[in-house]
């Protein structure tokens, strides 16, 4: 007869099942140091070196966990753009886009530092490839679109037109607030991209 029973696993496998504590310290210490610096210099300015000295870890260390600056700026973009569709993702389905647009401000007036760094520091080169992964994640959440507009050329014109209203907001500092905004983003993107087609001609 076979033995079915299995051993309680040892303490080393149970520890090599957690996940590392320290590598998620220094990741978000990583992620923390690279948006102050951004903050206060462009991002072609900001080296490996200025980042490990800001997040108080090793040189060493950073390429243990990122090949270049540019990862670590790609991993906090993806993670917010992630967050920020599952936020809105529910308004955009029910064609609630005044609703939508007022979550998405709030949700970069609350987060206004980290949005101006990608935005507004990063440089051309980082806010075009935040621009394409925005536009990446919009069309693998299912973003729909009006029934005349081609499904890439929506999901390219609403992301880019979004983020640049976004940038600008970020650049006048705290002149206009979230709720005028929102109502900026509804009219001239929102709304327009979720009218049914009747409605367009």
């Amino acid at each position: 007869m076979t033995d079915h029973n299995v051993a309680p696993p040892s303490k080393k496998s149970r520890k090599a099942q957690r996940p590392d504590a320290r590598i998620a310290k220094s990741r978000r210490a990583l992620h923390a140091a690279l948006v102050d610096l951004v903050t206060e210099m462009p991002f072609e300015e900001v080296t490996a070196a200025a980042i490990t000295a800001r997040a108080g870890i090793g040189y060493a260390t950073f390429f243990r966990h990122y090949p270049t600056r540019e990862a670590l700026l790609a991993e906090i973009a993806d993670a917010l753009i992630g967050e920020l569709l599952i936020l809105i993702a529910p308004f955009m389905s029910a064609q609630d886009t005044g609703a939508a647009a007022l979550a998405l401000t709030h949700f970069v007036d609350d987060r206004r530092r980290l949005c101006q760094a990608l935005l507004v520091g990063a440089g051309d080169a980082m806010r075009r490839d935040i621009t394409a992964r925005a536009v990446a994640a919009a069309g693998s959440a299912g973003t729909s679109t009006p029934e005349w507009l081609p499904h890439k050329l929506g999901i390219v014109h609403g992301v880019a037109a979004t983020l640049t209203i976004l940038g600008w907001w970020l650049e006048q500092g705290k002149e206009q607030g979230a709720v005028a905004i929102a109502d900026v983003i509804d009219r001239l993107v929102f709304a327009p991209m979720a009218a049914p087609s009747e409605q367009r001609l």
